[in-house]
């Protein structure tokens, strides 16, 4: 039945774009926000991203729904510039299947000329699943973004194998620790040490390092302490809708 009602609702507009503020930690401001995909369908309510995605991908309708994601975020990204005098780096993910289609990178380009954004402005997040599928228009897509001056982000950091070759092969700007290792770090075990090398590994290969998933003030005070670069989580805020964030980008909110 998702199947059935992923068909059409982009069409319908059931599918909203929400924004979860990226925190820098030199300042604990708002430094950019990730866009994250929510579809509330009539027949079957609130549909968590874990289900309606893999679906979307395994049919490749996530092809379309990737471009919706995509405009929204540049659109916001233009939105706030003009409004707030702010370049906010705003995070989109992407797939497998739309990293496998031709017209991508075009349409990245095109769009972020539409809107007059700098390409800067714009980031996009892989996992190593990119790689892992062979396909070998990879390093020309990442080249290509790289070209427009779009940020490259490694997401998911640590959870599988390869990564390491990865991030010396190909142009990224950013690893994004995978919130496993940051909800294990206040425990007993090695949790905290493997953030620790993730960060210094990072470092050492010019990369900035973002952590996903923080939840408490020690977690934080941890990253801080690590020379964490940025950070996101519901210690912060929860994703919100585009005009939510630009409440908080005005309010210039203070989270220490």
């Amino acid at each position: 039945i998702i199947e059935e009602q992923l068909h059409g609702a982009l069409d319908r507009n059931e599918f909203e774009v929400v924004y979860q503020p990226k925190i820098d930690l030199a300042d604990l401001k708002i430094m950019g926000a990730e866009a994250l995909l929510r579809w509330n369908n009539p027949a079957l309510g609130s549909v968590s991203p874990s289900e309606f995605i893999p679906i979307a991908e395994q049919t490749g309708i996530i092809v379309n729904i990737g471009k919706y994601v995509l405009t929204e975020a540049i659109s916001a990204a233009n939105n706030w510039h003009k409004n707030l005098g702010r370049d906010l780096n705003i995070a989109v993910n992407l797939s497998p299947r739309q990293f496998r289609d031709a017209d991508l990178v075009p349409f990245i380009g095109r769009t972020i000329d539409e809107y007059g954004i700098d390409g800067h402005c714009l980031e996009v997040e892989i996992t190593e699943g990119m790689f892992l599928s062979g396909y070998q228009h990879v390093n020309e897509s990442l080249a290509q973004l790289n070209a427009l001056g779009v940020n490259i982000s490694m997401d998911d950091f640590g959870t599988g194998y390869s990564s390491l070759n990865y991030l010396r092969k190909y142009p990224f700007d950013m690893l994004k620790v995978d919130r496993s290792y940051i909800v294990n770090m206040t425990n007993e075990g090695t949790g905290k040490e493997l953030v620790i090398a993730s960060i210094a590994m990072a470092h050492s290969l010019n990369l900035k390092v973002i952590a996903e998933g923080v939840e408490t003030k020690e977690q934080l005070d941890l990253l801080i302490d690590m020379g964490c670069d940025y950070a996101q989580g519901y210690l912060f805020s929860k994703p919100v809708p585009r005009h939510a964030l630009e409440g908080l980008l005005v309010d210039n909110v203070d989270w220490y």
